[in-house]
Parts: structure tokens; sequence; C-alpha cells
């Protein structure tokens, strides 16, 4: 796997992520991140998806596309979302990995939530603020702490 731009599309992606962090109300960012790469679902009986992102959210510079947002979803500011991660082998030898984060339908993230790692966040589901986000969250659940685990059902 490599890590850096490919390609001069690649540069424009980032610089449209980048945009999206420009001053504007938290409904109009999902449009400046599709454009640049974010996966956006929109639902058929929906024009828009009505995502709300909030500003200095930030998501992964190499694969943006392996992220995925559902509709009616609000992600707070300062939120960071990761898809590559590394691991050392037994031998000391480095290895990347990519993973895909799906965000469903009705999902909440709190202020400077972490999620990294692949992971599923499933709909109806609470992230607490300030949350690590490693694994995968069931649907109607509350997760909280460093790193995120079962706080309640909702």
């Amino acid at each position: 796997m490599k890590i850096g731009y490919k390609s001069l599309s690649d540069i424009l992606k980032y610089s449209i992520r980048a945009a999206a962090n420009l001053p504007m109300l938290g409904c109009w960012r999902w449009r400046f991140l599709k454009w640049g790469g974010v996966t956006i679902r929109q639902s058929n009986s929906y024009k828009s998806p009505n995502i709300y992102i909030g500003s200095d959210v930030k998501f992964d510079s190499v694969f943006p596309e392996e992220i995925e947002i559902g509709n009616h979803v609000h992600i707070t500011t300062g939120c960071l979302f990761l898809t590559h991660y590394m691991e050392i082998n037994e031998d000391g030898h480095i290895r990347w990995h990519k993973g895909h984060i799906t965000i469903n339908d009705n999902s909440f993230i709190g202020a400077r939530t972490i999620v990294t790692k692949p992971v599923t966040i499933g709909p109806n589901s609470v992230v607490a603020a300030g949350s690590v986000v490693t694994k995968d969250i069931p649907s109607g659940e509350l997760w909280g702490g460093v790193p995120a685990r079962f706080i309640k059902k909702l």
C-alpha cells in the first residue's frame, strides 16, 4: 500500500476537503466532503441527506473514499476519522493497513471523537464526546471513553 498522493485529482480532492473547514453552515459541509471523495449515502425519499458536520472535522487524507456517511448523521466539532493504520509484526516490520468506516443513519458523534481502524457505527447510536472508537458500535447504543466501550442501550 502506498501512502501519498497519486495524481492531480487526489490533490484537488484534498483541497476540496480542506475547504470544507472554511466558515460555513455545518449542513453545507457534506457537499464539499462528497466532492472531496467521502462517500455520502442518500436515500431516495430525501433530496439531501440532512447531515450536520461541525467545524474542524478531519477525514483521512489518504483513503477518504473508505469513509461512508448515512442520512441524518450529526458529527460535532473537532472529530477525526482515520481509515489507515499501522501494525508492527513480531519481526519488527511495519505493515500499513486500511479499513472502511461506516457511520449509519441517525447517528450522533460527540465533539473531539477519534474513529480509527475499520469500524461500523450502527444506526441510532451515540458516541460520547472525547471518545476513541476502535470497535464496531451496535445499533441503538451509547458508547464513550478511551477506548470507547458500551455505556447503555438507548
